[in-house]
């Protein structure tokens, strides 16, 4: 077979005479149809009149295939003037019947006048794949708008490694209406061929007619018209919604497997190199290494490259050969695989698979044409490992080895295998791809610092170690510098990337320095500083259309992955945000996002696993809804308003810089009130934000009359009624507190568990403790992760007041997390399981404000634990201390005020009984 190369990637070659031949009769047992007229109203750009394929299934099977198409459209004239038909020469015989132009009451045969040329198609030439396969390429001259084409060709042969048994799939619908479409069956009446309508859109049964005539079983399916079907983007490949006839002489699954392990059967070479690599690999020290070694061996050094030529398709190349020319395919190299392991003692098998495809086999009839794909399943210490030794950069730890096919549905090809089955894609708590940024601003209006670590771990450092052994430094050190100019432009990378490759953990990080001229940008009359989730981009995605009716795939399936982003403003800054986090879980994917804003430190973290391959369409709505409320909760920048800055930070406290912000809160919702532009609601809430800032301050009769304000303009408001509640709690009503709380959460201001949490507080202080046990348990229960560290540890003082034990899971919870973020260290030693000192020390690390907010809150509760102990001269010492720290807008401030006062009215001077401070 000769080559041309044509300068596009194709090569032209020439055929055997016998291999495509022109203008040969149709065969006698196909039966012809008319072709249907087009109405009179059709107006669409293309329109298939007829599209009709007859299988006829004895020794050697055939395919009738004929097409008419009218084209109405200019637009549409490129594409329908090239027509393609590929083949395998080497065992497929095609005969070209008719090439024909209808043009009004005129007909133009082009059959032998066309310009065909015969191109190999290597598509995946670059990855090492040989197939063989030569497509028609087919020029149709004189084609005009209004014009039929018709194409009938006949193609007759099969791949000799099926060994003459028959299986194939025929397309139904058409991405454009089809006046009539046609798929028949003929096969003998002594062959089993069953036959099946694969699709997933709910539609009217495809019922054939079936006959028998001189020893022929003849099945019909027939539909006239048969509308264009426009498919939805992003749906997965397990779903069909294009149905297709479907029909095989395979009987089970058993029988393909059957098939497929005779294909693999092989002997073991007995010397020689093969011997040799058995030899040395049974010195290692254990099974999981000696399976790693194998793997490794085949991997690095068998270069992949493929020759599929007639049986070689599908019949594996024998290991002494692949180990001779030192190449192979995903077939030949498996076999190799399980050559080896079975010479190490190691048991293991075959695997086929269709790459990507993780769902559908189910719904099909078993066949080996579903299969695209050979890997190998070892058994390795009682667990299954599911190796592919086409992949590179796996080294180290048989454990810790990525899975590029998690999730896939396989056929193991054993005798015994009666079912398809699936690889595992749970990943545990592994997270696969990690970025961690930390960004410094000494001056607003100035240039920045941000540090950038960023960990692979499993498949994605196997990908990426195999991407950097190609790339030069210079290489590295470009993509690492480039990666932020998008968000940041003019970033500039200060020295060279550091790059770890942990093989044996099978982790690889990069991390780099940058300076980024414009880090914080002004947006009106903030600072704004931006961050993205470069390692989540298109993990999660939303429909074009929210009316779904087949599945959205999940393009980042399976996916965990972890993002951070720590900001340090300049110390002017100084924010009072609690930790919270906003969890969201569905049966597509679980997601953690937690935010933190004290002092001139904040920071986002958000952690992401994908659950499922695909949303099923009844679902997507809900699944919409979460995706939108978590990238909400993501969003993308942390801003700080120019307003709240304190340009004498440097020579005032935390507690003169709160004055001060209080202040400037004031004076700025006293202009939004007085404005006269706000009503309703948005009203209330300006009243109800002066109020707080009034309280804070001690000016608690002005924020009562504020607050009573807000509640007369918005009396049903969950959010205004607990405003007016804490200014009551400031205010020592515990009881009117109390009740704004309990009307708050009776109207839907409970659901976070915060409001729970408060009422729980003022109960404490009116001395009704059971009550408030009860609410900080509920408040535990409905909050997140971060909110509830602060109810669990008013849960553990309040029985500390009242001398009763720590429940076991309170106990529990604080030991799992003792050593994390603050405040759990406070939770940890409430709990009786950290000194005060250990957890004062935690707080060392921070500066600042941060440090400082900490702080007030750190000596509140060690006040707490001294209480629970009867160390009331103790007590009363920690509780002043929060006292001149300062931190005003702080629960614990005020708490504090309220239990020296206490003791102080007790004339507390000596240690008392554990309960003697209980009301």
């Amino acid at each position: 077979m000769a080559q041309q190369a044509t300068g596009n990637g194709l090569k032209e070659v020439q055929l055997g005479k016998d291999a495509f031949t022109l203008g040969d009769p149709v065969p006698d047992w196909v039966e012809q149809l008319p072709i249907p007229e087009v109405p009179k109203t059709a107006s669409l750009p293309v329109v298939i009149r007829l599209a009709d394929s007859q299988y006829r299934l004895g020794k050697t099977s055939e395919l009738y295939f004929r097409r008419s198409m009218q084209i109405n459209d200019a637009a549409a004239l490129t594409a329908a003037g090239r027509l393609s038909i590929a083949f395998a020469p080497e065992y497929e015989h095609v005969r070209l019947h008719t090439i024909r132009i209808y043009r009004g009451q005129e007909q133009f045969d082009r059959t032998l006048t066309s310009n065909i040329r015969f191109l190999q198609r290597e598509q995946d030439l670059e990855r090492g794949v040989y197939s063989g396969r030569v497509t028609a390429s087919i020029l149709i001259d004189d084609l005009r708008v209004g014009d039929t084409l018709e194409i009938a060709y006949t193609s007759s042969g099969q791949n000799p490694v099926f060994g003459g048994k028959a299986f194939g799939a025929a397309p139904w619908d058409q991405s454009v209406p089809t006046l009539r479409r046609r798929v028949v069956l003929n096969y003998p009446t002594d062959r089993s061929i069953a036959w099946r309508v694969v699709g997933d859109r709910p539609l009217p049964p495809l019922t054939p007619t079936e006959t028998v005539r001189d020893g022929f079983r003849r099945v019909s399916f027939d539909q006239q018209p048969l509308p264009g079907f426009a498919a939805e983007t992003m749906a997965p490949p397990d779903f069909f919604g294009l149905r297709f006839v479907q029909f095989t002489e395979f009987a089970s699954w058993s029988d393909v497997a059957a098939w497929a392990s005779n294909l693999f059967e092989a002997t073991a070479p007995k010397d020689g190199e093969f011997q040799d690599v058995v030899k040395r690999i049974k010195a290692l020290p254990s099974e999981p290494a000696r399976a790693m070694a194998a793997l490794e061996f085949v991997q690095s050094q068998i270069r992949y490259f493929s020759v599929a030529l007639g049986e070689s398709s599908h019949r594996p190349t024998l290991p002494d050969e692949v180990l001779r020319r030192r190449y192979g395919d995903c077939k030949d190299k498996s076999l190799l695989l399980v050559t080896l392991l079975h010479e190490l003692g190691i048991k293991s098998r075959p695997v086929l698979l269709q790459i990507g495809r993780h769902g559908g086999l189910e719904k099909m009839l078993p066949s080996p044409q579903f299969f695209d794909h050979a890997i190998v399943e070892a058994t390795v210490g009682g667990k299954s490992y599911f190796l592919d030794p086409t992949r590179l950069g796996q080294h180290g730890e048989l454990d810790r080895a990525g899975q590029a096919h998690a999730g896939v549905q396989v056929l193991v090809a054993a005798r015994g295998t009666d079912a398809v089955s699936r690889v595992p894609a749970d990943t545990g708590d592994v997270v696969g791809n990690e970025i961690t940024e930390r960004a410094t601003l000494a001056k607003f209006g100035e240039e920045g610092q941000l540090d950038v670590r960023r960990v692979w771990r499993g498949l994605g450092a196997e990908q990426l170690r195999v991407v950097l052994e190609r790339a030069s430094r210079e290489q590295t050190s470009r993509f690492v510098r480039d990666a932020l100019e998008r968000r940041y432009p003019g970033a500039t990378l200060v020295g060279e990337p550091v790059v770890q490759n942990d093989t044996v953990k099978n982790e690889l990080s990069i991390s780099a320095h940058y300076r980024i001229p414009k880090l914080a940008t002004e947006v009106e009359a903030s600072w704004v500083v931006s961050y993205a989730l470069d390692n989540m981009q298109n993990v999660l995605i939303a429909s074009q259309s929210a009316n779904r009716t087949t599945p959205l795939r999940i393009p980042g399936f399976p996916f965990h992955g972890k993002y951070s982003f720590e900001m340090s403003f300049p110390e002017q800054v100084s924010a009072s945000i609690d930790p919270r986090e906003h969890a969201i879980s569905n049966k597509y994917f679980n997601a953690t996002v937690t935010e933190y804003f004290r002092g001139s430190n904040a920071r986002k973290t958000v952690e992401l696993k994908t659950l499922q391959p695909s949303v099923d369409p009844a679902d997507y709505p809900g699944y919409a809804e979460d995706l939108r409320s978590l990238n909400k909760a993501i969003g993308g920048a942390f801003a700080v308003n120019k307003a709240m800055l304190n340009n004498n930070a440097a020579k005032a406290d935390i507690a003169h810089r709160l004055h001060e912000q209080h202040e400037e809160i004031i004076k700025k919702t006293t202009e939004s009130i007085d404005g006269g532009k706000l009503t309703g609601g948005d009203l209330a809430n300006s009243y109800c934000l002066r109020g707080h800032a009034k309280a804070d301050l001690d000016r608690v009769d002005e924020a009562l009359q504020d607050t009573n304000t807000a509640v007369r303009l918005a009396p049903t408001a969950p959010n205004i009624l607990t405003c007016r509640a804490s200014v009551y709690f400031r205010l020592g009503q515990f009881d009117k507190s109390v009740t704004d709380y309990s009307n708050a959460i009776a109207l839907g201001g409970g659901a976070d568990g915060i409001a729970f949490r408060w009422r729980g507080v003022s109960r404490v202080y009116a001395g009704r403790m059971q009550e408030a046990i009860e609410d900080f348990a509920k408040a535990s229960e409905l909050g997140d992760r971060e909110a509830r560290l602060y109810s669990d540890m008013w849960l553990i003082g309040t029985y500390g007041r009242l001398g009763r034990p720590i429940p076991d899971d309170m106990v529990k919870r604080a030991a799992t997390e003792a050593q994390g973020e603050w405040p759990r260290a406070g939770l940890a030693m409430l709990a009786g399981l950290m000194s005060p000192d250990d957890m004062l020390k935690s707080l060392e690390k921070k500066a600042g404000d941060e440090r400082q907010m900490a702080l007030a809150e750190a000596y509140f509760y060690i006040g707490l634990r001294n209480l629970a102990l009867g160390d009331t001269i103790q007590a009363q010492a920690f509780f002043q201390k929060t006292r001149d720290i300062g931190v005003i807008d702080y629960v614990e401030n005020d708490c504090a005020a309220f239990e020296l006062d206490r003791l102080k009215k007790l004339g507390a001077t000596t240690s008392a009984k554990p309960g003697a401070v209980a009301h």
